[in-house]
């Protein structure tokens, strides 16, 4: 296992910002994770789990926990089984959900299209129940291999995860997703491919995708769009230091220049409320805080 001391965070989130962590193991293979968890609970060591750090905030302090990275070392898909015009695949959690969603599209299966463009891992999106475009993960996983935290392996079918909006049990029992298994159709080459395209094309057209960001800052609250309640409060283009409102799209706080941590909190503080004063509606923010603010 490799371990390092100190290893600046901002290195691995999409924010670009955040201060080191005090310990950063990255566990060579599924064995070795599980016995890194079952060890760090036995000698009572709070820790992260870190995927590709996409719904991240990192303080400028840094963390004092053990971050235990699950990246390139568990990227892995494995062919299960096909019954028919069903296939049913692997996909380790570090496995970024791009590449996942490429290869049901090179395996000429369709489900996964708009989940292409979502930068973080499966472990990450399993957690969340990651979607976009009217597609949520729940529409096509099977199950889950996840460990609790004394490092224990269950297996979890979809149903048991409770999947919703933005929700699992997954934060809420404290497991860590291992593995996920999913199921899909096989479909029309030409129709897949030019459904992710346009995608694609939507995503450039309408997101910020050249500048640091965490994707979506808050959740769509019921009945509006985040975006849109932020643009009605005339915060588009609002900065605090380094961080502002995209002009882009309002629902993305975006890092322009150098930036801090701080001044990104800051601002996601004063978004939510000021949209609250002025609209009524409180918005939840979907990005993870790390450390002290």
């Amino acid at each position: 296992m490799k371990v390092l001391h100190d290893e600046p965070l901002k290195k691995h989130t999409s924010f670009r910002v955040g201060g080191p962590a005090k310990v950063f193991a990255i566990p060579a293979d599924e064995e070795e994770l599980q016995k890194l968890i079952a060890f760090l609970h036995e000698e009572s060591l709070p820790f992260y789990i870190l995927g590709n750090g996409t719904n991240l905030l990192v303080s400028d302090e840094g963390v004092d926990r053990v971050v235990v990275e699950i990246g390139k070392n568990l990227d892995q898909l494995t062919l299960l089984k096909e019954e028919g015009d069903t296939v049913t695949f692997r996909a380790l959690a570090g496995t970024l959900l791009g590449k996942t969603a490429s290869y049901a599209a090179k395996h000429h299966l369709t489900g996964m299209e708009a989940l292409r463009g979502i930068p973080g891992t499966v472990g990450g999106a399993v957690t969340m129940n990651a979607g976009a475009y009217g597609t949520e993960i729940k529409d096509v996983l099977v199950s889950a291999d996840v460990l609790t935290e004394k490092g224990e392996l269950r297996t979890l079918s979809a149903e048991e995860l409770d999947l919703g909006y933005r929700h699992s049990i997954i934060p809420e029992e404290n497991y860590i997703v291992v593995s996920a298994v999913f199921r899909l159709k096989k479909g029309d080459d030409d129709a897949i491919q030019a459904a992710m395209q346009d995608f694609q094309q939507r995503r450039q057209d309408k997101q910020p995708l050249d500048k640091p960001s965490a994707g979506s800052t808050f959740k769509r609250p019921e009945g509006y769009f985040a975006g849109k309640l932020i643009e009605d409060t005339g915060l588009r283009g609002f900065r605090h230091g380094g961080a502002m409102v995209s002009e882009k799209h309002c629902g993305f706080v975006v890092t322009d220049g150098p930036a801090t941590a701080r001044e990104i909190y800051w601002l996601i503080g004063e978004i939510r409320k000021r949209v609250l004063l002025e609209q009524g509606v409180e918005l939840t923010p979907e990005v993870k805080l790390w450390g002290k603010f």
